[in-house]
């Protein structure tokens, strides 16, 4: 029945069955779609070529837009205004002529006005100590010039580490600080506190720093310093101008500067020393620290002790206190190294032996150290 059933179906022709010449062959079409599909391309290329130029032309004048701008931007760079901001310094230099005669006048008299009465140079905000120069004019001399700057004689002596007092002369110049006191020379082992302690406890080593400018407390030997309120930057005019040479009176160590406090023996008061202090062995020599002649000698319970002064040419004078015994007498002439006596501490209550030493000129104590 089933083959009753299919043998009914009519058979549809199959194309495979057909005869060769009635066969339609697929490709043939396929071949016609790509080329159309082809040729519609190019027509689109085309007509985007003929509807687009002015595009692509734009794009390409582009980077002649810009190049013609720049011409504007250096227009504006040599603009009157911008050469005018540049114009100023160039007209400071003839700046001067704009002043009159009569300011010229003022300015003048100021000057001499200055001159002639020397103004305050204290820094009101520093505490750095201020030099100003001085020249020294005629029929001047050291009291003089220290009572026109307000100043101790002993300061401007100390500063300018003078050892003649008669060198100071018309023409010299002179160095005057903005307040009394003295240079200490830096040695080996000196801290700013240490230094501070031995002549002005209350000063403080940041002040003593301070005026001093230095920028930390970091210290060098052979260094100046300004111990102000004691009585020594100094100008080598006057340092090496004395007439005699001086030498160290005893063997020993230094151990009070001139200029330090220290207790006065005879009066038990706080004050600077006019001399130094040389602390060295019993029996130790004293001896003349240059050739002169014994002017004065003597004896203080409390005090000089046992002393010796001699008179040397130019206007000195050494002296010798605190001796244990004394080889000379007044009216004797000693010559430079000659023995006085021995090293002691009488008219003290030192416990080691110890010589006051000083040198003063005309009257005004000097530095020792300074003649060494």
């Amino acid at each position: 029945m089933a083959k009753d059933y299919y043998d009914d179906m009519q058979e549809r022709p199959s194309w495979r069955s057909r005869p060769e010449g009635q066969r339609t062959k697929p490709s043939r079409g396929l071949i016609w779609t790509i080329a159309l599909g082809i040729a519609i391309c190019v027509v689109v290329i085309v007509i985007w070529y003929q509807f687009f130029p002015a595009q692509t032309g734009k794009s390409a004048e582009g980077p002649k837009a810009v190049v013609e701008v720049l011409p504007q931007v250096e227009k504006i760079t040599d603009a009157p205004e911008v050469s005018a901001v540049v114009a100023p310094p160039v007209d400071v230099t003839p700046a001067p002529a704009v002043i009159s005669p009569s300011d010229a006048a003022v300015i003048d008299t100021q000057a001499r006005s200055l001159s002639d009465r020397p103004a305050p140079i204290r820094s009101s905000s520093s505490l750095t100590v201020q030099y100003a120069d001085h020249l020294v004019g005629a029929n001047e001399d050291l009291a003089r010039i220290a009572a026109l700057y307000n100043l101790k004689t002993q300061t401007l002596i100390s500063v300018n580490q003078i050892r003649n007092i008669q060198a100071i002369r018309e023409g010299v110049t002179l160095r005057i600080p903005d307040r009394d006191g003295q240079l200490y020379t830096v040695r080996e082992g000196d801290m700013l506190s240490t230094i501070a302690r031995k002549y002005s406890p209350s000063l403080g080593w940041k002040t003593l720093q301070e005026i001093n400018g230095l920028k930390s407390e970091n210290i060098l030997v052979g260094q100046q310093l300004f111990i102000p309120d004691t009585s020594s930057t100094a100008t080598n005019q006057l340092a090496d101008v004395a007439p005699i040479q001086f030498q160290k009176p005893a063997v020993g160590t230094i151990t009070t500067l001139f200029g330090q406090p220290y207790t006065n023996p005879s009066t038990g008061i706080s004050e600077s020393i006019s001399g130094i202090l040389i602390v060295g062995n019993w029996g130790s020599a004293v001896v003349a620290s240059a050739s002169g002649q014994v002017v004065d000698a003597g004896y203080e319970v409390k005090g000089r002790g046992r002393f010796v002064v001699l008179s040397h040419e130019g206007g000195y004078r050494t002296s010798y206190h605190h001796l244990e015994n004394v080889e000379v007498r007044i009216g004797m002439t000693l010559s430079k190294g000659d023995t006085i006596g021995s090293i002691g501490t009488s008219g003290t209550s030192y416990e080691r032996p110890t010589l006051f030493f000083s040198i003063e000129q005309s009257g005004i104590a000097l530095d020792p150290i300074q003649f060494f």
